[in-house]
This record gives structure tokens, sequence and C-alpha cells, in this order.
């Protein structure tokens, strides 16, 4: 594992008490989550990002004709 950092969260008694019962790598399981959503969120950034460029880009001219080109050249 690559360097890491140690992070707190606090937890009802009756939940930590429920998460003991249960055979659950909870560390494994809290990071594999954290990771998953750090993920998603910056690729929502990126398409925000894609979004706000595609808006600033204007095409003069007939879409057909573009489409039409690329679609023969295959």
């Amino acid at each position: 594992m690559a360097e890491s950092e140690i992070i707190t969260i606090r937890v009802p008694k009756g939940t930590k008490a429920a998460m003991r019962k249960m055979h659950i790598n909870w560390s494994e399981d809290i990071r594999e989550h954290i990771e998953d959503r750090v993920r998603a969120l910056k690729l929502l950034d990126i398409l925000k990002e894609i979004q706000k460029r595609q808006n600033r880009i204007r095409i003069d001219g007939d879409s057909t004709e573009i489409i039409r080109h690329y679609r023969d050249i295959r």
C-alpha cells in the first residue's frame, strides 16, 4: 500500500456494537467506498469541465455536411 493517512469517524454506540457482531473488515470496506466516491467526484468534475468547454465551441455551417464527410471517410 502507498503512503497513507489516518482518519477517524464517530458512530453511535449501537452502530459500533452492531458492527462488532458482523464479520466484515470495516477498514477495507470504508476505504473502498471512500476511494470510489472520490473517483466518481473527480470524473464529475471532468465532465463539468468538458461541458463548459463544449458550450464555448461554435460550429458554423450545416451539421449534415459534417456528418456525411466523416461517414464517407470510413
